[in-house]
């Protein structure tokens, strides 16, 4: 495979065929991510198990996840990144297939540890690599398409695998992501190699944002390196407030397909329509992230988390009256979307110096909300309910809304008796600069 930038990367012009492959790959790993909800009622029938038992596939993927960011993702920095997307999406399609051919729980949970690697593999190698080798006037939009995957694996990618999955099986909603893996790795293939981090054809300079020339990775620096960045200022609080968000929100959102099946029945399709309503709310924050630029994102974060308390308590009881249920499942997934937007913009602020590191807090901390709130609360659910469960979960998402109030109490008092502390961060003209410059150069 090649490292040099294909005719239309060389010349500036927008990476379309890489960027959509981009795309369909985090789609893939995100639908597999969260298309297990509706469909554990019936892995459960197949395997004559328990859904508890069935909802551990969800915390297997989640401590894989975390596991292969922490052990892959580092690898693009040393080799080509379109090389360890390749790799990672072929780790995905093998562990999918695995669980579409499981004869038993262990070979499915086996499948599901090995997707899981990939994705954490995959996902910050996709970002990376537009930071990397994405032409800086196209950059942002390359990153807007890539990450609205995300929202198209809830507005489309579980429904479509929940309506499979009644129709003809689970089986085939893992057998259909394994080929759309499949296709997009011959994509990437195909594509040709980008050049690696230091490339400059790839308009990376390899300055930091700070203007200074990037480091090499090290080893020896790499405990100390991270320590510094979580004991950053706000971000153990912020990365506190995400794990106890996730937990609650996983919590609530691995045992709701099940909740959803038991009140309308395992054969209706109504489970995917009410799933898709709350993946509308989640796209929403393609709107809704504007306001909160101008209200102030600490304020609307607090809101968002303040109006989550009441809603993961009402849902359980809005499965009795389906109106009512379709509101709450579409603000559920509107606040939610935004909340997590929020909490990643206000760590990446934090600090430029280690803002690699304090996302892989966020990482870290995002998916052991998602392996503890299956694993914990699949007896909860299985012992006394989904009313019990939205309570427990409500209490959860209350503390993360007292830390993140907390904080911006205590940021509010800080800039008032320092009316410096409220200033413009310094890095994002260095940012501008740096940008125009680039476009200059492309030009």
């Amino acid at each position: 495979m090649s490292d040099r930038l294909n005719g239309e990367e060389r010349s500036g012009g927008f990476p379309l065929l890489t960027v959509l492959a981009l795309m369909a790959g985090i789609f893939a790993v995100g639908s597999e991510e969260l298309v297990v909800s509706p469909l554990l009622v019936g892995m459960a029938d197949s395997f004559r198990t328990s859904v508890a038992l069935m909802a551990l596939s969800v915390t297997v993927y989640g401590v894989a996840t975390a596991i292969g960011a922490l052990i892959f993702a580092p690898l693009g920095d040393r080799m080509s990144r379109r090389v360890s997307l390749t790799i990672g999406m072929t780790m995905f399609v093998l562990g999918t297939v695995l669980c579409a051919l499981a004869p038993s729980p262990a070979l499915l949970f086996t499948g599901r540890a090995l997707a899981g690697l990939a994705t954490g593999a995959f996902v910050p190698t996709a970002y990376a690599f537009v930071g990397d080798q994405i032409p800086y006037r196209h950059r942002g939009r390359a990153m807007g398409i890539i990450v609205s995957s995300w929202s198209l694996s809830l507005v489309l990618g579980v429904p479509m695998g929940s309506f499979v999955g009644g129709w003809v099986g689970w089986r085939w909603t893992f057998g259909l992501l394994a080929i759309l893996g499949a296709l997009v790795t011959v994509v990437l293939v195909r594509a040709g190699g980008s050049g690696t981090a230091a490339d400059p054809a790839a308009g990376n300079t390899g300055a930091t944002p700070d203007g200074e020339a990037a480091a090499e990775p090290s080893d020896r620096g790499w405990v100390r390196d991270a320590a510094r960045a979580f004991l950053a200022p706000r971000v153990p609080t912020y990365v506190l407030a995400t794990f106890l968000n996730m937990l609650g929100f996983y919590g609530m959102y691995t045992f709701l397909g099940s909740a959803l099946q038991y009140r309308f029945g395992t054969g209706s399709s109504m489970t995917g329509i009410m799933i898709l309503l709350y993946g509308l709310g989640f796209a929403t924050s393609f709107l809704t992230g504007r306001w909160a630029d101008e209200w102030g994102k600490e304020r609307v974060l607090v809101v968002l988390l303040a109006g989550l308390v009441p809603a993961l308590a009402l849902i359980p009881q809005a499965t009795r009256w389906t109106p009512l249920l379709v509101v709450c499942l579409f603000l559920w997934g509107a606040m939610q979307s935004l909340v997590v937007t929020l909490l990643s913009t206000l760590l990446s602020e934090c600090s430029q110096q280690h803002r690699g590191a304090i996302l892989a807090f966020y990482s870290l901390a995002t998916n052991l909300g998602v392996a503890i709130g299956a694993a914990v609360f699949g007896s909860l659910f299985s012992a006394y309910g989904f009313d019990a469960l939205g309570w427990v979960c409500a209490a959860i998402t209350l503390m993360a809304f007292a830390l993140t109030g907390w904080a911006h109490r205590g940021r509010d008092e800080r800039t008032a008796g320092h009316p410096t502390a409220g200033a413009p961060d310094p890095g994002a003209a260095v940012d501008q600069a740096r940008g125009a410059k680039v476009v200059a150069h492309e030009d």
